[in-house]
């Protein structure tokens, strides 16, 4: 009985040991489908994590105005208002604008390391009528946040 203790005990020594090594040099490994689908999705950074994103025809005193989600031909210009929390770290994000399902400007935007964070990105539609899209995307090409408008 001692004999099976002693043996357990070295066994979860050596596991434990072998496991903090493999987490210092972090070895790429491909997960089979089986371990994939038991593998959850880590969650989006929290220096990604936007707030809040606000469609707007102007942005004033650091506050989106004239919030809608359409707006008429005669609009010259929107503005994609966004509000980070946390952010940890600067990184750069894009403004990805899209009319009817192509892509007609990409803006950099730098985020910076604050509790709160605001910046926005403008975008001239001079009457460009149709189903507009703004993407956030981060620097791997993820889509952090989606918003919605049409022009009328």
């Amino acid at each position: 009985m001692k004999i099976k203790i002693i043996i357990g005990i070295v066994l979860s020594a050596s596991l434990a040991a072998v496991t903090a090594m493999a987490q210092q040099t972090a070895p790429t490994v491909t997960a089979t489908p089986v371990e994939a689908a038991k593998t959850p999705t880590p969650a989006p950074a929290p220096s990604n994590m936007i707030s809040r994103m606000e469609i707007a025809t102007n942005v004033m005193d650091r506050k989106p105005v004239d919030v809608a989600a359409s707006f008429p031909a005669s609009t010259e210009k929107v503005y994609c208002y966004l509000e980070f929390k946390d952010v940890k770290k600067e990184t750069t994000v894009n403004v990805v604008w899209t009319l009817d399902q192509k892509e007609v400007g990409k803006i950099p935007l730098s985020i910076k390391p604050y509790a709160k964070f605001r910046t926005w990105a403008n975008k001239a539609i001079y009457g460009m009528k149709g189903n507009w899209k703004v993407d956030v995307v981060d620097d791997k090409g993820t889509i952090l946040k989606t918003a919605s408008f049409t022009v009328q």
